[in-house]
């Protein structure tokens, strides 16, 4: 029986960085410190990548510093370098990623897309937000004010 199975809890040492393949499928890259449990302050870091979805999604939300929970597998590479030497490199694939703290007082849970055309336009005319997309909120309750005050019972048979 074999089992890769990687899960990490820790900060992020960089903004993830979004790339994609000759093929257009994103991948990004990231790390993360990992704090031993000892009395030393002592961190292990771990390079990082997700792919597709997952990938765009960190590069849209997640910066340095933020603590995420990485679920993944260990992969080992090899290549031959500009210099004609093999490397090797240990990574985590990640399948999940999830955020689980807040952003930063003064950073914005805002897409960085969205967080680069506000920083662009600092200085500028004051301008009406974009609307948003969807609402997380309930809709209003009804006005029961509005239903007719009579008695009867409505599952009741005629």
């Amino acid at each position: 029986m074999n089992f890769n199975r990687v899960i990490l809890v820790g900060r992020l040492t960089r903004d993830p960085e979004l790339r994609s393949t000759p093929d257009g499928v994103p991948v990004c890259q990231f790390s993360v410190a990992v704090n031993r449990q000892s009395k030393d302050d002592v961190a292990d870091f771990f390079d990082c990548s997700a792919w597709r979805q997952q990938a765009e999604f960190l590069a849209n939300y997640a910066q340095k510093g933020r603590l995420v929970l990485v679920e993944g597998r260990l992969q080992n590479r090899s290549w031959v370098g500009q210099d004609g030497q093999k490397r090797y490199k240990t990574e985590i694939q990640a399948d999940n990623v999830r955020l689980l703290d807040r952003a930063k007082e003064g950073a914005s849970d805002a897409p960085v897309s969205e967080r680069a055309v506000v920083a662009s336009t600092e200085g500028a005319a004051p301008q009406e937000p974009a609307p948003v997309a969807a609402s997380h909120e309930p809709p209003p309750a009804p006005d029961f004010d509005d239903f007719p005050d009579d008695d009867s019972d409505p599952f009741s048979k005629p």
